[in-house]
């Protein structure tokens, strides 16, 4: 799956073969480097780093702070995904052929905020007769300008820029391709305020939607039934010092009702059966994620780590990362973006 729109590259000669992913704009920033070596790609170095403060899509000052990587992460290329709930991203259904596309109206048809600029890019999926499957994206410009100033000068230089909502399905195709084959299968990536879920059939996005909850919802529903502080919810969520299953419950419902039409959907569409639910990101109190899902859809999800989705180096991964691997698929998805982009 390549790079969401040519609107979103910069300008280079040839399809890097070493490149630097970042996931920007959430809880963390989150950096991977992955290199082709022979025929594949492997994972070289992943890193967590403290979060950037984005700026708001109506920010007059959207410099940053440079972020400054270390050696092992300096690839000559980055390819910046930026996680932000202003973003809009939506799978479309376009009558007529190519040439209608150009006279399409995407501010309208992705419910963009007047008065606010945005880079907006779109990708052709499929062709059904004189329908077009199209996956297109906006993001705010002024954070679009931030994510780009984190990396002013040197290396590694700028080469993408996309939502990290679309450069996560890179990441969720691989996975799919590499361990899954063909089955039908939902991919659900769990953010901090945003919940990316997608639905392949045939090796092909078939549906694509974003739920508006995330791991912060959990948390503030814990803290107001427990009274406990924000910043203890996760380790107390994660050490099972409480039976927070109801409310977990009551934080993912409004995700639970969209897992369902999503696969109604695309079952009733491809005349079909999604046979699998994987899991990633910031999965608060994942046993309950599981209890509840499966419940829910008679299908007990598996919890997958993007950074198992390529061959990986010896000591590729810093300590930090460590217990936070299922957090990285944004950022491998943005680098598999540039790497694949030719093939």
């Amino acid at each position: 799956m390549n790079a969401l729109s040519g609107k979103f590259l910069f300008a280079r000669k040839r399809t890097p073969t070493d490149v630097v992913g970042l996931d920007v704009g959430g809880a963390t920033t989150r950096v991977v480097r992955i290199k082709r070596i022979g025929e594949g790609f492997t994972l070289v170095g992943a890193d967590l780093f403290p979060r950037q403060a984005m700026p708001a899509p109506e920010a007059e000052e959207v410099h940053a702070p440079p972020l400054l990587l270390p050696k092992s992460l300096r690839a000559p290329y980055a390819a910046i995904a930026v996680t932000s709930p202003q973003a809009a991203i939506r799978m479309l259904s376009v009558p007529g052929g190519a040439e209608s596309l150009a006279g399409l109206n995407f501010n309208e048809l992705l419910g963009l905020a007047e008065g606010v600029d945005f880079r907006i890019g779109y990708e052709v999926f499929s062709a059904e007769g004189r329908e077009q499957s199209v996956l297109a994206s906006a993001l705010p410009e002024k954070q679009a300008r931030w994510a780009v100033s984190l990396l002013p000068q040197g290396l590694p230089a700028p080469c993408s820029l996309q939502a990290g909502g679309a450069a996560v399905l890179n990441c969720f195709a691989r996975e799919l391709a590499a361990h899954h084959g063909d089955v039908p299968a939902i991919f659900v990536q769990v953010g901090h305020d945003v919940t990316d879920m997608a639905a392949f059939y045939k090796g092909r996005l078939a549906l694509y939607r974003q739920c508006m909850m995330g791991s912060q919802s959990i948390v503030k529903t814990v803290q107001e039934r427990f009274g406990i502080e924000e910043e203890l919810v996760p380790g107390v969520l994660e050490d099972d010092l409480i039976d927070a299953s109801q409310p977990i419950a009551a934080a993912i419902e409004p995700f639970l009702r969209q897992l369902v039409l999503a696969r109604e959907f695309v079952e009733r569409k491809r005349s079909c059966r999604i046979e699998k639910i994987l899991l990633c990101g910031a999965l608060l109190g994942s046993k309950h994620w599981n209890e509840h899902i499966g419940r829910t859809m008679g299908i007990t999800p598996e919890i997958w780590n993007p950074l198992a989705t390529l061959p990986c180096l010896p000591d590729a991964l810093s300590e930090r990362v460590k217990g936070m691997e299922n957090r990285f698929a944004t950022a491998v998805g943005a680098a598999l973006a540039v790497l694949e982009a030719d093939s």
